[in-house]
This record gives C-alpha cells, structure tokens and sequence, in this order.
C-alpha cells in the first residue's frame, strides 16, 4: 500500500510529512485557499472522520448507495431461492431408487395435477438433478442453480404434512403366553374385481372386528406373533414394520393386501372421550395411554374396519412402487393427483431432539422421491414424509402435523426434448 494510504483509524501525516490523510483510504485533497470553511461537524456516515468536501462526500454517498442496493436485491433473492437441508448422500440413493422405478414402468406421462408430464422429462429431470448434486450440493451457488435448470411447479402452499416410519415389533414364529397378537398373511379366499374386494363366494370381505373376533383361523393364517397390539396396529397404519426374533433375527414385514375397507382414524374419539391429563405427551402420549389400557385401546381399533395383511421377507421397507425408501426423502401423496416417480420439494416445520433432550423446531427444505402412498392420504395439499426405522419416539419426538409447502421439479424445456409438455397448468 502506497506511504501516502492510511490504515489506522483517524488522522495523521503522511510519511513525508505532508497533509492529513482520511481514514477511508482516499488521500486528502489539497485544501484550496478560496473555498468555505468546511464545516468539522458535517461527517458522512460509516466514515466520521472523513471531513465535508463536497465531491468526496457526493462519491462516497453514491457508491454506497451502489452497494447497499446491490447487497439487499442479493439477500433478497437468496432468501428465495430453493435450497436442500439434508445431505448429498441420501438424495442420491433416493434419486436413483427413482430413476429404477421409472425406467420399470409402462406408461408413457406421469400426473402432476391436472398435468400430464412425459415419462421421458421426468427421466431427464432425476438425471439432470443427479448431476447438480454431485456438482454442487453444499455450494451456495445450489440453490440459484436449482431455480435456473428446474421449473419448480407449487401444487400447495398449505398443505398438511404428517409423518410415517418403520416400526421395530417383537415377534415370535408361534403363539406363546407372551406373544398373543396374530399377524396375518393374506388370506387366499379374498379376490379384488372391479377394485372391490370380496370373499370368493362373493360375501363381503370381513371388517377388522370380525378378524378380531375369528372370522379367520389365525393359527393357521399367522406369518408371525408380537406381544405390543398397539404398535401393531399402527404397523398396519404405515404399511410395514421391521421385526425381530427372540432369537436376535430381524426380517420385515411387508404390505400384502388389505380386506377393502376405507380407513377410519379413531383418534378422534380418543382425543374426545379421553381427558388430557391421561394422555400427556400428544401423539406419543396417546399411544402410551392405548398400552396401558389394551381393553380400550382394542375397543377403539375395532371402529376402523380397515384391515391390513402382510408377509415376511427378508428385504428392506419399500412403498407402492417395491422399492426401498429413503429416510426423509421418500414421500407419499395422494396418486389421484400425482404420479409415484415425481421430484418434489417439500418445506415444513421439523421437530428435533437436542443433546440435552428438549426439542426444537427449524423450517427445512427437502428434496424426495414421490414414491409412496396411503389410505389415509387423501387430496392434493396431503404428505406424508418417512422418517426411517425405529421407535416414533426416537423419529420424531414430538409428532408432526405441520402445514408447509408442496412443489414439484421439472426439468426446463429446451429444444432437444423429445416433446412439449403443452398441458394446462394445475
């Protein structure tokens, strides 16, 4: 830096001993002797030290100007640019998982709203966002590219997201005083026609009171024992469970039909007719109370009619499309409105526990895979997020049920597509 810069902060003499030098870097002009006495109180903000000379002032004034404009259009768009709070790994497990199922399937579009988007576009959009992620996921250029490659389509700014997980259950190969609660497999004289499932003789499928009470043989149906009916019953609810033997095995249970019936939450009633004070702890809190009061807990089961039939296998969970999901990146909707195989873009409320086991809330964004479904998920503005293996207390402590946003990504149409998706916009 030249002798006649300053640094330090206020005035001094060059070091050839000449005039004053300002504080912010500009060497001081020479006074001219015919000019007013500058004002000493007259100071520009940010430079207090720098006295009144009209030109500097009016440079300084504007490049600030400059300056603070250009850096509040940049936070501003920052701000509103995408972003994907989970890590690269698992976007790209779950983005190839994608793109396997898409290449499995027959048809031609997928839905998206009232879209129908090429199969071939979502290809492209799964590939060309693997390649933006193994580029620059982590950067803070990301975000700004995400926008700039990807029409991000907004299906629902108040859509409610809930979660779903794998749960872990006890399980015994036969009957003993420990384990009571039958797992079923499919029975073979159910037949779905006409997306109607019915016995084979053409009676109708029995509800799930009728199951518990008998309407099948569950020795001879059984696929496997658990001593905790609750949490069973909220395996069926998700679709799925990991279990494990006394033996130390662990295998996974795996959706394989259902008797037909619509499912009927009845949480509801509980939360009606059970005081508060009983079940502390909302949503775990319920499941707790269920436990400690299994005759009721079976009363209330009993009102949803659903009943859900599994198998065991030796494989991780998987969703609709049988591919394995990936924790906080697989999601299911509503495939009324869209099609397993989509990209979303999800943002909501995450709760988490900290060390010191309090929890805590931040907004977050994900990137996931459409691939899943469930008899609950109904409309266009329904997510349901997986939330991996384990015990819900250990997932997600304190429940979610958080309205968020629903977007999807699509690749940008560029001249090379093998065709223009011209549909009307949902």
């Amino acid at each position: 830096m030249p002798a006649d810069y300053i640094t330090s902060a206020g005035w001094r003499k060059t070091a050839e001993g000449g005039l004053p030098i300002a504080d912010c870097g500009f060497p001081a002009p020479i006074p001219n002797p015919h000019s007013p006495v500058p004002n000493p109180e007259s100071r520009i903000p940010f430079f207090p030290n720098l006295r009144y000379y009209p030109r500097v002032k009016a440079l300084v004034t504007l490049t600030l100007s400059v300056v603070l404009s250009f850096a509040a259009a940049a936070a501003a768009q920052t701000a509103g640019e995408p972003r994907d709070d989970g890590d690269a790994r698992s976007l790209l497990l779950a983005l190839d998982r994608q793109e396997r199922y898409l290449e499995g399937i027959g048809a031609a579009s997928l839905k998206l709203g009232a879209r129908q988007i090429p199969k071939a576009r979502v290809i492209a959009t799964v590939r060309e966002l693997r390649r933006l992620v193994l580029a620059m996921h982590g950067k803070p250029e990301f975000g700004r590219e995400l926008a700039r490659r990807f029409e991000i389509v907004t299906v629902a700014r108040d859509a409610l997201f809930t979660a779903y997980h794998t749960p872990l259950l006890r399980v015994s190969d036969r009957r003993t005083a420990t384990f009571q609660t039958p797992i079923l497999g499919r029975p073979r004289d159910l037949v779905e026609k006409n997306g109607r499932v019915r016995r084979s003789g053409g009676q109708p499928a029995p509800t799930r009171a009728q199951i518990m009470d008998g309407a099948y043989d569950a020795d001879a149906l059984a696929v496997a024992w658990t001593d905790d009916p609750v949490e069973f019953y909220y395996a069926q609810i998700q679709g799925g469970a990991l279990v494990s033997y006394p033996d130390g095995r662990r295998r996974t249970l795996l959706f394989d039909g259902n008797n037909g019936y619509e499912y009927v939450s009845v949480e509801p009633d509980i939360l009606r007719q059970v005081p508060e004070s009983a079940r502390p702890g909302g949503y775990l809190g319920l499941r707790e109370y269920l436990r400690r009061h299994p005759q009721d807990a079976a009363g209330y089961f009993r009102a949803n009619p659903r009943y859900i039939f599994f198998r065991v296998a030796d494989e991780p969970p998987s969703g609709m499309a049988r591919l394995p999901l990936t924790t906080k990146r697989s999601i299911a909707t509503d495939k009324h409105y869209y099609s397993a195989g989509l990209i979303a873009l999800i943002e909501f409320t995450e709760p988490s526990r900290r060390a010191d086991g309090q929890t805590e809330t931040r907004r977050v964004q994900y990137l996931a895979a459409d691939a899943d479904t469930g008899a609950a998920i109904k409309g266009p503005g329904r997510v349901d997020i997986y939330f991996g293996e384990g015990a819900a207390a250990d997932l997600f402590p304190t429940g979610i049920k958080q309205q968020g946003v629903l977007s999807y990504l699509l690749l940008r149409q560029r001249a090379r597509d093998p065709a223009p998706d011209r549909s009307p916009a949902p």
